[in-house]
Parts: structure tokens; sequence; C-alpha cells
């Protein structure tokens, strides 16, 4: 298979919600952050790590010190939590809750499914991203991404997702303590 013509489907491919993705292929994907821009290109070779459970299960609600692209991105404001010191902050779950729901609300991704080995996928991969264009890859390997918080489409989520006063007043306090940390988006 030649990169170019992978690049080629995963950019013309209509994105599709993390939660509706194959459940039983492999092979390459692309990120889509929530203004429609393919920001990441990656694999999945094992049956066990299929497009579904590596996108919507780790990308999604993964670690934000990990390879977790959405979950680093989207870490801000009152969808933060401090990877080591919020765990188990009732205010971190709420946004941690929040920030799983805007990813699955306003982000997609796009597939290209193969039927080979992990060695042969992860040797495409490599020649995709190559081939890709710097703002297709944008968050390949990059340890700093971070947005500034969309705040109309969290505002928007919240009001779909009928955010009591108490949920509202968590996200507050995350932000409040998101802001005093010093970890401002890029």
């Amino acid at each position: 298979m030649i990169a170019s013509v992978i690049l080629g489907h995963l950019t013309s491919m209509s994105p599709q919600r993390t939660a509706d993705l194959p459940r039983d292929a492999v092979g390459i994907y692309g990120l889509i952050d929530h203004t429609g821009c393919l920001s990441h290109i990656g694999s999945t070779s094992s049956s066990a790590e299929n497009f579904c459970k590596r996108i919507h299960q780790r990308h999604r609600t993964g670690s934000e010190t990990h390879s977790h692209y959405f979950s680093k991105a989207y870490n801000s404001c009152r969808m933060w939590r401090h990877p080591k010191l919020d765990r188990g902050n009732a205010d971190t779950k709420v946004a941690n809750d929040l920030r799983s729901a805007f990813i699955a609300e306003y982000c997609r991704a796009v597939w290209f499914a193969m039927d080979a080995d992990k060695p042969k996928i992860e040797r495409i991969e490599k020649a995709v991203i190559a081939a890709a264009p710097p703002e297709y890859r944008r968050w390949n390997a990059n340890t700093d991404i971070r947005y500034s918080e969309p705040e109309s489409l969290v505002d928007a989520l919240m009001k779909k997702l009928c955010f009591s006063r108490n949920q509202r007043a968590a996200v507050e306090r995350q932000q409040e303590r998101f802001l005093r940390s010093g970890v401002f988006p890029a």
C-alpha cells in the first residue's frame, strides 16, 4: 500500500464519532479535533486494540500523561485535572467526565483498515506520517499539546447534559485550580 493513498483516504473520509468506530478492524487512523482538523496519525495493529478501543477507550478517556492525545489536548480549564495530584477529588471526576463527553460529542476519527501484521502496519504508519503535511501530524509525539477551552461548546454541552448547579460549581473549581497551576495552553 502506498502511504499517499492511505493519507488520501484519511483526508477524504467522512469523520466518524469515536463510539461508532469499528470494533473488528485494525490499521491506520487519524484523530480529528473539535474544529474538524486532522491532528494526529496513528495505528493499531492488535485485534485486542481495535479502532474503537484505541480511540474511543484510550485517546478519549485515557491519561493525560501518555499517548492519549484527545485527553491531553482538552485537559484545560473546566475539563482539567492534574494527572497525579487530583486523583480521588470529586471535582476532578466531574471535570474528567465532562472532557470525555466533550471529546465524544465534538471530536471525530478516520481510519484505513488493513489486514496485515503489526510490523507491516507500523512500517506503513511511519510512511504515512512522513508523507503527511505538518498540520496533520501536529499532535504526533507532542507532549505539550493543550487547547484553550472552547467555552461556547463546553457551555452548550453542559446544557445538553443538564449539568446541575453542583456539577457546574465543581468544574468552575477545577478551572480555578487550572488557572492557579500556571499550566496554560500554548
